[in-house]
């Protein structure tokens, strides 16, 4: 069955016109028969009457064709009427069966007209029928007239009403198909509501309920729980390396991996928990009716097992984990807001630990949150007193025992701690942000004082570590070249240290990065080398002059032969590509000895000496051999 259509006005108007043409068709064929008859039964003063009202029906199908479709309707209606009247005036008077017609034209009129000219043609019935009724009666202007017989009757009967049931039926089926059209759009505009109340709910990709829908639903089993003296476990879910996935596989199939992932959530969950997409790849699950710790542990791990399992991303298998934040009611929090915050704390405990793991929420970790956001405030504040200083540790020759260079190291001269190591406060400042601000400002401090001690007569290499965050800012480049500006530094006396793991962050805007760092004659080390990802192709793409190798390897080289097999096939590797070969953390005499006899080029550590202020350090530009 086919559904109507909403109607527009033109379309309305053109029905209308349409309707008003198989009317006055219908009036017209009517007419034409009852004339026919009278001429038949040679009734001339009715036929004569009759006449002037098919002329009057041709006239309206003229003007409804010419698209005047209002004048017609009031001609169909007045002159019909008119005809109706003089058809009684000399017939039989109020008595006469074409008053049958009136009703009729009533609907009619109801429906094809305004009100003002509906109420007219009904003043005019009315009128006219008290007229005839005082002429008739009263003043005695006209006799009964002809009283026709009673075949007569049932024919102008049986014609009167067929017209006027068919010219009924026409407009009535309009009102039906605009009452279902009406129905129908009723449906559709309450169906639309329900898909925008669904839509303003759930995810749009997942299919999940989003944050406002998990809240509510939290809160009702908060509320439940709380008149039932019940639990309620809140788990903060966040994806590990989503972004990986994303940018190695792209965006859809990013989205095809979040849809995967709220299957498997539905499917291990029950149904009476609650599970939402937070945003991003960020989950939250709400266990009613949790129960002990040890059973809402059970649940994480078998979240954590189901997640494990791989994925396949246009026709690719992935694996990748979660880290899972839990937060219990009524133990941990009262109410929405805080359990959220207690798991979410909870959820990057567990990141820290390693991920793919979960942790419950505990008053030690609020007051490792308040310690650090107390510290980032402090952070900022030293920076702005100017409380943190350089110390600079010496960089020698494994070979000829030469003073070659020195790394700037920071440090905090906290007015209520003393001189604090960067271990206090580098990953506070890193999550925070703090620490690109810091960055600048070490890589100015160190430049200025690198060029004072060459316009003294000592040029060295002077090492800064650059943190990721710094290369994530985009502008690491400008940063660098400021500080040679300002400083007066040749590029080549700076070396600039990275870590691997920046190395795969985001590697075309690194290459660039690289290029234009190089361009300024900057040279490249990578730091703790071999505590990452060690990967070959890298280093032959961004083109490094050094490797630094971590001091987990040195300081253990001689106690342990992977170690040292780790150490001797870093060297190996340097000599391989070119490369400078560093070892950090040489505290004794053998094993420099055998650095230097595997092959490393340079050195530091506290064999040689500790960081050292920059006056202290100053002493030591002079060429020195070692014993």
């Amino acid at each position: 069955m086919n559904e109507p259509a909403a109607q527009d006005p033109d379309s309305i108007a053109h029905l209308r016109a349409r309707r008003l043409r198989q009317i006055s068709g219908l009036v017209f064929a009517g007419l034409s028969v009852a004339t026919t008859s009278y001429v038949l039964d040679r009734n001339w003063s009715i036929v004569w009457l009759l006449l002037p009202g098919m002329g009057l029906m041709l006239w309206c199908l003229w003007l409804s064709h010419r698209g005047r479709t209002d004048i017609a309707n009031l001609l169909f209606l007045f002159s019909l009427t008119s005809v109706v009247c003089a058809l009684t005036w000399v017939s039989e008077g109020i008595k006469d069966v074409a008053l049958l017609s009136f009703p009729a034209l009533l609907i009619m009129a109801g429906l094809l007209v305004p009100t003002r000219v509906f109420f007219l043609l009904l003043g005019s019935m009315v009128a006219y029928l008290v007229f005839l009724t005082v002429a008739t009666e009263v003043l005695h202007w006209r006799s009964t007239g002809y009283v026709s017989p009673p075949l007569e009757q049932l024919r102008d009967v049986l014609t009167i009403l067929v017209v006027s049931g068919l010219a009924i039926w026409l407009v009535l089926s309009d009102l039906q198909k605009a009452l279902a059209s009406l129905q129908l759009q009723i449906l559709r505009y309450r169906e639309s509501q329900e898909q925008l109340t669904y839509l303003s709910q759930h995810d749009g990709l997942t299919g999940l309920a989003n944050r406002s829908l998990g809240r509510e639903r939290l809160e009702r089993a908060l509320a439940m729980a709380r008149r039932q003296d019940r639990r309620v476990a809140v788990l903060f879910v966040d994806l590990d390396n989503f972004k990986v996935i994303n940018d190695s596989l792209g965006h859809a199939a990013g989205d095809d991996f979040l849809k995967q992932v709220a299957a498997r959530l539905n499917q291990t969950l029950r149904k009476a928990d609650v599970v939402a997409r937070h945003g991003g790849d960020e989950f939250v699950i709400g266990l009613s009716e949790a129960g002990q710790a040890d059973d809402v542990a059970r649940v994480a791990a078998g979240l954590l097992a189901r997640m494990e399992e791989p994925f396949t991303l246009r026709d690719t298998e992935v694996s990748t984990s979660c880290s899972i934040g839990i937060a219990l009611f009524p133990d941990d929090g009262g109410d929405y807001e805080t359990l959220m915050r207690q798991a979410d704390v909870a959820m990057y405990r567990a990141k820290e630990s390693g991920r793919n793991a979960f942790r419950f929420f505990d008053a030690g970790m609020q007051a490792d949150l308040q310690h650090n956001l107390q510290l980032v405030a402090s952070l900022r504040i030293a920076l702005a007193r100017e409380e943190f200083v350089l110390h600079y540790q010496p960089v020698f020759d494994l070979h000829t025992g030469g003073l070659v260079g020195a790394e700037a190291l920071i440090r905090w001269q906290h007015p209520e701690q003393g001189l604090l190591m960067p271990g206090h406060f580098i990953a506070a400042a890193e999550k925070a942000g703090v620490i690109v601000e810091m960055g600048e400002w070490v890589l100015l401090q160190a430049c200025q004082q690198a060029a004072q001690w060459q316009r003294a007569g000592a040029p060295l290499v002077l090492a800064v570590n650059l943190s990721p965050v710094q290369f994530r800012r985009g502008n690491v480049e400008q940063v660098v070249e400021e500080a040679l500006r300002r400083s007066g530094l040749p590029g080549h006396c700076l070396e600039l240290e990275i870590t691997e793991s920046t190395l795969i962050e985001d590697t075309e805007r690194f290459v660039v990065s690289l290029q234009r760092l190089k361009a300024l004659g900057v040279s490249i080390a990578i730091d703790d080398f071999g505590t990452g990802y060690s990967n070959l192709g890298y280093l032959q793409r961004f083109a490094v002059h050094k490797l630094k190798i971590d001091q987990s390897f040195v300081k253990g080289m001689l106690d342990s032969e992977p170690q040292h097999a780790m150490v001797a096939a870093i060297v190996q590797m340097a000599k391989g590509l070119r490369l400078v070969s560093h070892a950090e953390g040489i505290e004794e005499e053998r094993i420099r000895d055998a650095l230097r006899a595997l092959g490393c080029e340079q050195g530091q550590g506290y064999w040689f000496a500790r960081p050292e202020p920059a006056k202290v350090f100053g002493q030591r530009l002079v060429p020195v051999e070692m014993a």
